[in-house]
């Protein structure tokens, strides 16, 4: 992870983390299923054959895009989220008004917290899914120190004034 703050601005960039051994099982599997599927193509319809193809080919793609070339970059501003995915080059960028999102946190709470979250309207938008709970927390500070006026309105409970009165 690595975090920018510019003027009215904070970008943290993610990238996922490489342990070998989830990537080791992940290439055994699509492995083991591109042996299945190339075995069973005399049983297998023209159509079939081309969903399991394309299946493969996803697979070794993100694998691929897990090692080499999947980055998050995710942007705050005064007016913005911004969520820029790429891979390889192709890029996808989300953008919500800063005015319409609230509930900044961690995903899966229930779970092992990881990634953020927010509420937009009446739906969650999730982001961040290769941050750590403690990189979470990080970004949200950080937030706290570059922009506190976006904080007010997606954590409406954070107290800023508190934190100024500590400094004073």
């Amino acid at each position: 992870m690595e975090m920018v703050v510019a003027s009215g601005l904070l970008r943290v960039t993610v990238q996922p983390s490489q342990h070998w051994a989830p990537l080791t099982f992940q290439a055994v599997t699509a492995a083991a299923f591109a042996a299945l599927v190339f075995s069973a193509r005399p049983r297998m319809s023209s159509l079939e054959f081309l969903f399991a193809t394309l299946s493969v080919l996803g697979a070794i793609v993100a694998w691929f895009g897990h090692l080499f070339g999947w980055e998050e970059v995710i942007e705050f501003d005064a007016r913005y989220l911004r969520i820029r995915n790429e891979v390889f080059g192709w890029e996808r960028t989300r953008e919500f008004p800063i005015a319409e999102c609230s509930d900044l946190g961690p995903q899966d709470l229930t779970g092992s917290p990881h990634g953020l979250q927010c509420r937009l309207g009446r739906r969650t938008i999730e982001f961040g899914d290769y941050l750590s709970e403690q990189q979470g927390i990080e970004v949200v500070s950080a937030l706290e120190d570059a922009l506190p006026g976006v904080v007010q309105t997606l954590l409406p409970s954070v107290d800023i004034s508190r934190d100024l009165m500590k400094l004073v």
